[in-house]
């Protein structure tokens, strides 16, 4: 949900807007409990099966793709100054409309410079601090390589009427020093059932090395 996206993401590329104000925002405001819809009744998700088909979708304003299960919503926004994009199972309009499972991402193009880090130390150093926050039930970080980008990513829980379980992936390309930093979250109910779909959808996106 909107809360929980934008938080994190606040949170993990300092120079945005503050929309938080810790690296885990408290469970009221983290949208760990969905959203209620303007009849008072939290959103519900569609079922999805693990033989679903993704599509690619354009995200013009990285020149960039992702893969999605074609009945999903994708909102771009300009993925800098705050604005990201978001991918979710359900029919959203607009960033306030409550959803439960998907992804947001945004591009991180000054964070590294000011800095005075490579993007691939910055990353690093915010996925510990992130990762400290969320205690013991986080996993391990994990990296690796794929061209220019250095892939840092961890997951951990988030507690609250409806428990979400969120996977962090930072995407740092130190030869433009940009990072880019997506958010997947699901019902932790859900996880197991949605693994394959969301390691699909994750190393689906392939992004311009050069921007």
């Amino acid at each position: 949900m909107k809360s929980l996206a934008l938080g994190f993401l606040s949170l993990l590329v300092p120079h945005l807007p503050a929309l938080a104000t810790d690296i885990l925002p408290p469970v009221q405001t983290a949208s760990a409990t969905p959203t209620p819809s303007a009849t008072g009744t939290p959103a519900t998700s569609p079922s999805i099966s693990s033989s679903t088909t993704l599509s690619p979708r354009e995200i013009p304003e990285i020149h960039a793709t992702m893969l999605l299960p074609k009945e999903w919503t994708l909102l771009p926004g300009k993925l800098l100054e705050g604005d990201v994009l978001l991918a979710t199972r359900e029919k959203i309009t607009s960033e306030s409309d409550p959803w439960a499972t998907g992804l947001s991402m945004t591009v991180d193009r000054n964070g590294a410079k000011d800095s005075g880090q490579k993007a691939s130390d910055y990353a690093l150093a915010l996925a510990h601090q992130a990762s400290d926050k969320a205690g013991d039930e986080a996993s391990p970080i994990t990296e690796s390589h794929a061209g220019p980008f250095h892939r840092i990513r961890f997951e951990f829980p988030v507690a609250g009427d409806q428990p979400l379980l969120v996977t962090e992936v930072l995407e740092a390309n130190d030869s433009t020093g940009t990072l880019t930093v997506i958010l997947w979250q699901s019902p932790k109910e859900e996880a197991e059932k949605l693994h394959d779909l969301r390691e699909e959808i994750l190393s689906g996106i392939k992004l311009d090395p050069t921007q």
